[in-house]
Formats: C-alpha cells, structure tokens, sequence
C-alpha cells in the first residue's frame, strides 16, 4: 500500500512523465489531447494509463461515502433513545429529507464536474463530509443531528457525478460496465464497513465515539486525492473532439437529456426499484433488533457480510456479465436488472415467514440480487450520454434514485410504521417493508419500457 500510494505521488509532481494517472498527453491545448495518441497503444483500445490506480481510489471515497451513511442506520436505536427521535424523524435523516438534499446538490455540483476539475471537487467535497461526520458524534439535539446529517448530503453529492463522468474519460465502453461495476463495490465496503466497524465501536465506546473515529478515513483520503489524481483528458473514447470540447449551456443540457426517453425511463424505474430495496435495506437491521432482540454488533455483524461483503461478489460479477451479454445486445444493460429486481420482490415477502436460520440465507440471496441492479444500468446511462454532459445526466440519475428510491423509501416505510396497527412495533415495521415492495413492480415495467427504447445490436449506439 506505501509503495502505491508512493508511486502515484511520483506521478503527480513529474508533469512531464508520460504514465500520468490522467493518461494526457504533455501538451494539453484541446487540439492536442483531442489528436494524442495512447502512451501505451495495447493497453489504450481499453483504459487509460493509470485507469485503476484512479479508479480504485475513487472507490475508496465512494465507501466512505456509504460507510458515514449506515453508521446513522446502525445506530438508530441508542441514538433515538440518547435524543429522544422517533422513527418518522430518523425516516427524515435516513431518507427523504438527505436524499432530497443530495439529489438537488447534485445538480450543481454536476455543472462544476462538467466545466472544471472533477478531481478537485471529489477531493474537498470529501473531506468536508467526512469532517461533518464527526460532528454528528457531538450533537445534543435533533436539530444539531439534522444539521450535520443535511450538510454531509450537500457536500457528498459531489462524489458521483464526477466519478461517473471520469470513469467514462478512463476507461473504453467495452470496459465500462466492468468499470462501474468495480466503483460500485464502494456500495458494499461501506456498507460493511458502516454497519460492522460501527456496530462494534457503539458496544466499545459508545455511539458517538463511533461517529469521531470513523471519520479519520475520509479526512485522510481527502488530503491524497487532493495531491495526486490529475484530471484526465475529456472525451478520450468516444471519438469526438467536438463534443468532448463542447460547453452546453444550462437550457441546451436539459433539451438534450429530454430528449434522450431510454434514459429517463432508466432513471425513473431505477428510482423505483431503489426504493423498494432501500425499504429493506435501511430498515432490516433495526427490524432485526427489535424483533429478534440481537445486539448492534450481531446486526452489524450480518447485515455487513450480506450488504457488503455479498454484495461486492455481486456487483463485480453482474458488471462482467453485463458488458458480456451487451457485446452481444446492448439491452442486457437494461434486461439484467429486470431479471434480478423482479427476483428480489417476493424474497423479501419471504423473508418474514420463514424461521430465523432460512430468512438470514434468504437475506443473503436478497442482497445478491439486488446488487446486480447497479452496475448494468449506471453502464446503460453512460451508454447514452454525451461527454460534456454525463455528470449532469448521472446527477439526474441519482436525483431520481435518491428521492424516489432511498429518499421515499426509508421515509415512507417508517411512517407507515409508526400508523399500522400491528400487535408489536417490530410487527409493524415488517408490514412497512413488505407493502413498499410494490412500488419495485412498477420499476420493472418502466425498465421494460426502457428497453424498448433502446435499438438492439451489440456495442454503443
């Protein structure tokens, strides 16, 4: 690990190297970058130089991303006795309310991806959530939780719209399934790490403590990101130096993206299926805990291995299958997630049924499942954007994913827990999880419309 992190700090201070993590050519006039050849003319039918290097760190602040997220699920409980919240209030913070926030800061921050430095901005947007992280462990109040929780939403939509757009400039379409696949194991990690680290630190030291110490990470991240990554070269795959050198004004993106029905269908009905899941997601580990009297750790324990560890499996697997299949026809991008979201619904109504040893099997194949959804379909979007617009068009995605997926979902599934009538709150909260599954069904047929809308055949359009 020194020795990488060693190897691209060289990188970065010797501009004139030809093996640059951005893979740029020394002159950087947009006539030049658009003409340069690869350095390495084998390797650059695929990636970039460097491409993993920046890929794999880019990974890193996408966990800890995640990881800040699932502390707050993990300690719902000791958190909500300590400040007295109910569960509409976290629903708030673990749902709609941030989602809402990072879904709107996402715009912007895309704009700022789309005409400046994608590096830069991943660098200190990072390191300002990952300092309000911290500032979570002093609050003494539900409005000082709230504060800190809605700024981490704001300064942590700045991470994905540039990763996707950079992804895209670092790697080839044949590999960008793959790719994405690979970024979105930052998903799993930090849901592993979130739930697990957080779940053990709350037992040892107390939930607050939980919250200063898990924060260091990303204030250290933010600092070597900071230093090394360099900003690749825009539009290096696509072969269209007019486009990747291309400003869209605000009104041109918007007319552009409308006129694109594949990929709002895309973003719609994986905004749907995201909210069913996260129904599930957000709030199984507490259902868990009230319901099978387990500790945090215990909870976090398995709800680490089947959100993260499972889920890495998943995600990189289903994203090799993915750009396979799509050398064949590129609505594979689109078919896999319908496959693999349809399969999740009636798991997850299983799941309440069966006795406590099959249902943490059953929650295993649920995770799997549900991690096959992403990849495919973030592949799909980058599939039919234009290079100047791709953190735009992925903040659109994730306006939708968070808002209607894991905005809606945690919120409305705590709501409706707190109002059905049910013999204990656990049962309650069960009911919650299953009736909000029905809103995944409706993902699946707007995901079929979206595949209708896309030509078959294999490659990119």
């Amino acid at each position: 690990m020194a020795q990488a992190a060693s190897k691209v700090a060289q990188c970065a201070i010797e501009p004139g190297r030809n093996n640059r993590l951005d893979g740029a050519m020394p002159d950087s006039s947009p006539a030049a970058v658009a003409a340069a050849p690869p350095s390495h003319p084998a390797a650059a039918a695929t990636h970039a130089p460097g491409a993993w290097l920046v890929l794999g760190l880019l990974t890193c602040a996408y966990s800890l991303s995640w990881m800040d997220r699932f502390l707050l699920v993990i300690l719902i409980d000791p958190i909500s006795r300590d400040l007295h919240v109910s569960n509409t209030e976290i629903g708030l913070l673990t749902g709609f309310g941030a989602s809402l926030l990072y879904s709107l800061s996402g715009f912007p921050m895309g704009r700022l991806a789309d005409r400046h430095r994608r590096t830069r901005l991943v660098a200190c947007t990072l390191g300002g959530w990952s300092a309000l992280t911290g500032m979570i462990g002093l609050a003494v109040s539900f409005p000082m939780l709230a504060a800190a929780r809605f700024g981490m939403a704001v300064l942590s939509a700045g991470c994905s719209p540039s990763a996707y757009s950079l992804i895209a400039d670092l790697f080839a379409p044949v590999r960008r399934g793959m790719a994405i696949a690979l970024y979105s194991l930052g998903i799993s990690f930090g849901t592993f790490a979130g739930l697990s680290l957080g779940g053990i630190v709350s037992d040892q030291l107390g939930w607050r403590q939980a919250f200063v110490w898990l924060s260091v990470p990303g204030l250290v991240l933010a600092l070597l990101l900071g230093l090394v990554l360099r900003e690749p070269a825009r539009g290096r795959f696509d072969g269209n130096a007019h486009e990747a050198h291309r400003h869209y004004t605000l009104r041109e993106a918007w007319q552009t993206l409308a006129a694109q029905p594949a990929f709002l269908a895309i973003a719609m009905g994986f905004g749907l299926l995201s909210c069913a899941a996260s129904a599930f997601e957000n709030w199984i580990p507490t259902w868990m805990i009230r319901a099978q009297h387990l500790s945090t750790t215990e909870v976090g324990a398995l709800s680490g291995v089947a959100q993260g560890l499972v889920g890495i499996v998943a995600s990189l697997g289903f994203g090799i299958l993915a750009d396979r299949l799509a050398a064949r026809d590129r609505r594979w991008y689109v078919w896999i997630p319908v496959l693999t979201g349809g399969a999740v619904l009636p798991l997850v109504l299983l799941f309440f049924l069966l006795p406590r040893g099959a249902a943490y099997g059953c929650y295993m194949l649920i995770e799997f499942l549900i991690s096959g959804c992403s990849a495919p379909l973030f592949a799909a979007c980058q599939m039919l954007l234009p290079a100047r617009l791709r953190a735009v068009g992925m903040a659109t995605v994730l306006f939708l994913l968070n808002t209607v997926g894991m905005g809606v979902g945690p919120s409305l599934t705590g709501f409706l827990s707190d109002h059905l009538p049910a013999a204990t709150p656990a049962a309650a909260l069960g009911q919650a999880i299953s009736l909000m599954q029905g809103v995944g069904v409706l993902g699946i047929v707007v995901l079929l419309a979206a595949a209708r809308r896309i030509a078959p055949g294999a490659g990119t359009p």
